[in-house]
């Protein structure tokens, strides 16, 4: 779902709930609200889409993992959303850096799922020969 595809009308709409809501709202709780059809994912998406298109015109769209979308009610607010977004962005780096570079050293993609590549036989999907 491109943030093109979502309609002016719908937007106004998804404003209008976060703005009504007393708290946080789950994707499916906006897209039921909307009428949205589709499969679960497909709604997820079309929601996603639609705050990302909120934010890109400067309305501070909020969202947890845990309980969902919300609007930050001041900068102070927002700021302090934005600062948590880095904060866990570098954590999960910090993660995925060294496993990457396992990798990338030993030449295969076995460490990466706690498998260890062996010259000769491999017990995965097939044999790896050397």
């Amino acid at each position: 779902m491109d943030r093109n595809d979502v309609t002016t009308d719908e937007l106004a709409q998804c404003l209008a709930i976060l703005k009504s809501a007393a708290g946080p709202m789950t994707a499916a709780q906006i897209a039921a609200r909307l009428g949205l059809a589709g499969c679960r994912e497909t709604q997820r998406r079309h929601v996603r889409a639609m705050t990302l298109a909120l934010r890109d015109k400067g309305v501070r769209v909020a969202a947890t993992q845990q309980n969902g979308y919300y609007i930050a009610q001041n900068d102070a607010a927002w700021r302090a959303y934005l600062d948590g977004r880095q904060i866990e962005a570098k954590t999960v780096l910090g993660v995925t850096h060294p496993r990457i570079r396992q990798v990338v050293e030993s030449k295969g993609q076995g460490l990466l799922y706690g498998q260890r590549l062996t010259t000769g036989a491999y017990t995965g999907c097939g044999t790896i020969t050397r």
